[in-house]
C-alpha cells in the first residue's frame, strides 16, 4: 500500500520485502521493477570478494539473509530511490535491517510465528517487534489491548510519537472476493484485496502517510489511489474465477484465523480448502482453526525440505470429509475440473505452498 501511494506521489521508491512469491528478485525492487539477475550477481560477488579479509579479522560471515539485506543496501545506494520501504525479516530488535534510523516505523500486527527465536507471549513478541522503534522517530500500529501497555512505554522511553490505529475507526467494512470496502475517518476506500484485516493494514498506511507528508508531498487523492492500485500476489489471491480459486499465504494462527474470518463471510459456497504447512509451524492449532467452516478439507505438501508430512497434517484434522494427496498438480487439475460455481478451491497453509501453486497457474 505504502509503495503505491508514494509512487503515485511521484516518488522513485525501493521496496525490500521478505519472503517471495513470484521470484527472488522480488525482494529488491526499484518503482516495482525487480533487480536484475546480472546486478545480484554482481553485489553477491563484491561481498564474497570480502570473506577472506572478514576470515583474516576472525568476523563471522554473514548468513544468507545478511547477505540479502546488504545486497538490497548496495543496490539502493546505486540507484538512489527518493524513499526506501525496508520491511524486517524476523522480529526486529536484533534483525539485520535494524541499522537504519527510519522515518517511521511501522508494526502492521503482533501475533504468535517464529517463537523459537521471539519468545512464547505475545508481550516477548512484541518486545522483539517494538525494537525497531528509534528515539524521537514517530511509530503507528494497530491497538492491541494485550500489549498497549508495552507499546506505549516503549515509545515513552524513546521519546517517540505513538499512532495507535484503534478499530473502531474502521467502518462499515464489506469483504467481497476480489475487493474490500470501508470508511476510516475521512477516507473512503476501496481495495483490490480481499479481508477484513486488509482494513487495518490499510488503516495504518493512511496514519503513516500523515507522519510522512511532513518530508513528501501526499495529497488525499494519493493516498486513496495507492490503496486502490494496490496489489499483493499469494494475499487471497483469486486465480481463477469460473470456477473460483483463491490462494492465500497464510502461515501462521493469526494468517489462519484471518483467513477463517474471511471463508465465513463466503456464504452459499461449498468450499475445498486445499492445505500444506511448514513444520515450524502450530500446525495442529493452524487445522483446528482452519477446518470449521470448510466443507471439504485436502492435506499435501511441498517441494522444499521444511513442508510438514502431510500425513501427520492429515491425522490432526478432526474434519469428516478429509482426504490426502501427494501430487499437487493432481489437486490442481481436480480443482480446474470443478465447473460448479458454487464451489470454491482455497489453496492456503504457506507462502512456499501458494508460490507454488501460482507458477502452475500462471
Amino acid at each position: 500500500y505504502l509503495r503505491e501511494i508514494l509512487i503515485d506521489s511521484n516518488l522513485n521508491v525501493g521496496t525490500f520485502t521478505s519472503p517471495y512469491i513470484v521470484s527472488f528478485n522480488e525482494r529488491i525492487t526499484y518503482n516495482k521493477n525487480f533487480i536484475s539477475d546480472e546486478l545480484i550477481i554482481k553485489y553477491t560477488n563484491e561481498i564474497i570478494s570480502k570473506y577472506q579479509e572478514l576470515e583474516e579479522k576472525g568476523i563471522e560471515l554473514p548468513g544468507f539473509f545478511s547477505i540479502v539485506t546488504l545486497m538490497c543496501f548496495m543496490y539502493f545506494r546505486d540507484v538512489k530511490p527518493d524513499v526506501v520501504i525496508l520491511e524486517v525479516g524476523i522480529g526486529g530488535l536484533l534483525d539485520c535491517t535494524n541499522v537504519i534510523t527510519p522515518l517511521v516505523s511501522i508494526i502492521s500486527n503482533v501475533s504468535y510465528d517464529h517463537m523459537n527465536l521471539l519468545g512464547n507471549t505475545l508481550s516477548e513478541i512484541a518486545y522483539n517487534k517494538l525494537g525497531i522503534v528509534k528515539e524521537n522517530i514517530p511509530l503507528v500500529t494497530i491497538s492491541n489491548d494485550e500489549i498497549n501497555d508495552l507499546i506505549i512505554n516503549t515509545c515513552k522511553n524513546k521519546n517517540s510519537e505513538l499512532i495507535l490505529v484503534n478499530k473502531n475507526d474502521i467502518i462499515n467494512p464489506i469483504v467481497e472476493i476480489g475487493e474490500t470496502k470501508f470508511s476510516y475517518k475521512d477516507y473512503n476506500v476501496t481495495l483490490r484485496m480481499s479481508g477484513l484485516y486488509q482494513c487495518e493494514n490499510a488503516s495504518i498506511v493512511i496514519e503513516s502517510c500523515v507522519i510522512l507528508n511532513k518530508y513528501f508531498n501526499i495529497s488525499k487523492q494519493n493516498v486513496i489511489n495507492g490503496l486502490n492500485n494496490t496489489f499483493w500476489p499469494g494475499r487471497l489471491e483469486v486465480i481463477r474465477k469460473e470456477p473460483f480459486i483463491i490462494i492465500d499465504g497464510a502461515h501462521n494462527i493469526d494468517g489462519i484465523c484471518r483467513l477463517h474470518e474471511f471463508i465465513k463471510t463466503l456464504k452459499n459456497y461449498n468450499i475445498t480448502l486445499c492445505m500444506a504447512i511448514s513444520s515450524n509451524k502450530e500446525t495442529f492449532k493452524m487445522i483446528r482453526e482452519i477446518e470449521q467452516d470448510v466443507n471439504k478439507i485436502i492435506f499435501t505438501s511441498f517441494n522444499y525440505k521444511r513442508s510438514e508430512d502431510y500425513n501427520l497434517l492429515y491425522e490432526y484434522s478432526n474434519h469428516p470429509l478429509k482426504e490426502k494427496c501427494e501430487d499437487v498438480l493432481e489437486l490442481v487439475n481436480r480443482s480446474l475440473e470443478n465447473k460448479d460455481c458454487n464451489n470454491i478451491w482455497i489453496f492456503c497453509g504457506s507462502l512456499y505452498f501458494v508460490s507454488e501453486i501460482r507458477k502452475i497457474f500462471k
